[in-house]
C-alpha cells in the first residue's frame, strides 16, 4: 500500500471525527453511553473471563469517549469506568494482597486512559485543522469560479459597450485597452496581499493615478474596499474620470474633483463631484458609465447613482462596511 492509500485511507477515517467540539452535555452523554457499552461488554464476558480483566474492556470505551466527546467527556469515561469496575468487578476482599492489586489495576488503568485522552485530543485538533482547511479550499474554489464569472462578463460587457461606442478601429482599441487597463489595476490592488482588503483611499489614489492625482481631493475615513466591488468600482472611477478629463471639470485648467465618503452604520457613502468645470448637461444618449451602473455594479454589493448637474457631475456610491 502506497503513500497516497494512506492518506487516502486516514481522510476517510478522519471523517468519521467529529470536526465540531460538542457541547459540555452532550460530551457527557457520549460518555455515559461509552461507559454503558463497556459495562454491557464485561457482563457479556463474564462467563469466559470470570473475574479476569476487570477494566480492559474499558480502554477502547474511554478513547471513543475522548475522540468523539472532547477530553472532558474522556475522563468523565474514565472516571465512571473506573468506579463501576471498583465497584462490580473489584470489590474489597478484607485481602491486603488482593486490595493492592486492586489499586495497582485502577492506577495503570487510569494512567493509559490519561495517555489515551491525551491523544484522542490530539486526533480531534488534526481532525479540526483538516476540516478547517477543506472547508476554506472549497470557499476559494467557490470564490475564484464566482469572481472568474463576473470578470468574464465585466470584459465582456467592457468590448460590446467599447465596440458601441467606438467611431473607429483605432477608438475602440484605444479605449478597450485603457478600460482593461483599469480592470486590471483593480485587480492588482485586491490580490496584493490576500489576507488584506485594499484600504479605500489607497485604492482611489492608485485608481486615478494615471489622470493626475493632484487634481483630485479625497476626504473620509479610513475604510476597507470591499473586494466584490473592486473591478466594477475601478471601471466606474476609470470612466468618471475619462470623461471628465474629455468633457467635465479635469477638461479646464482649474477644474477639481472632489472625492467625500463618510460612514452611515453598516453602510459607506461615497461622493463624486466634479467642480469648477464647464456646464454640465444630460447626454443625449447612455454611456458605459451609465450602463456600467446597471450591469456590472451588483446591487447586493451596493447602488449607485449618477446626477448631470448643471456644476457638474456627480456620483453617489452606497456600499456595506466590510
Amino acid at each position: 500500500m502506497g503513500a497516497r492509500d494512506t492518506r487516502t485511507r486516514l481522510r476517510r477515517l478522519a471523517r468519521w471525527v467529529p470536526s465540531r467540539r460538542p457541547t459540555f452535555w452532550k460530551g457527557q452523554a457520549v460518555a455515559v453511553i461509552c461507559v454503558a457499552a463497556g459495562a454491557c461488554l464485561r457482563f457479556l464476558l463474564a462467563p469466559l473471563v470470570h473475574e479476569h480483566i476487570p477494566v480492559v474492556v474499558f480502554y477502547p470505551f474511554v478513547l471513543v469517549a475522548s475522540v468523539w466527546g472532547g477530553s472532558l467527556a474522556g475522563l468523565s469515561a474514565l472516571v465512571l469506568s473506573a468506579a463501576v469496575a471498583d465497584y462490580l468487578w473489584l470489590a474489597p476482599t478484607g485481602s491486603f494482597a488482593v486490595d493492592v492489586a486492586s489499586a495497582i489495576t485502577l492506577t495503570a488503568f487510569a494512567v493509559v486512559c490519561l495517555f489515551g485522552i491525551f491523544v484522542a485530543r490530539l486526533l480531534r485538533a488534526l481532525v479540526e485543522v483538516h476540516a478547517e482547511g477543506e472547508e476554506r479550499a472549497i470557499l476559494l474554489a467557490h470564490e475564484m469560479k464566482h469572481r472568474a464569472g463576473n470578470l468574464l462578463g465585466v470584459v465582456m460587457a467592457i468590448s460590446v459597450q467599447t465596440a458601441r461606442g467606438a467611431a473607429s478601429v483605432a477608438e475602440h482599441q484605444a479605449l478597450f485597452t485603457a478600460r482593461l487597463t483599469a480592470l486590471a489595476r483593480a485587480q492588482q490592488l485586491a490580490s496584493d496581499e490576500s489576507d488584506a482588503v485594499p484600504e479605500l483611499r489607497e485604492f482611489l489614489r492608485q485608481v486615478v493615478e494615471p489622470f493626475g492625482s493632484d487634481r483630485f481631493v479625497m476626504d473620509g475615513p479610513a475604510v476597507a474596499t470591499p473586494v466584490q466591488l473592486g473591478p466594477s468600482f475601478a471601471l466606474l472611477l476609470h470612466e468618471l474620470s475619462t470623461n471628465a478629463v474629455k468633457y467635465g471639470a479635469l477638461s479646464g485648467p482649474k477644474g477639481t474633483v472632489a472625492i467625500k465618503w463618510e460612514t452611515r452604520e453598516k453602510f459607506v457613502r461615497l461622493d463624486w463631484r466634479e467642480i469648477d468645470g464647464p456646464p454640465v448637461a444630460p447626454p443625449a444618449r447612455s454611456g458605459f458609465g451609465s450602463r456600467l451602473l446597471k450591469t456590472a455594479f451588483p446591487s447586493e454589493y451596493g447602488q449607485a447613482t449618477l446626477t448631470f448637474d448643471p456644476d457638474g457631475v456627480r456620483c453617489t456610491v452606497y456600499f456595506a462596511r466590510l
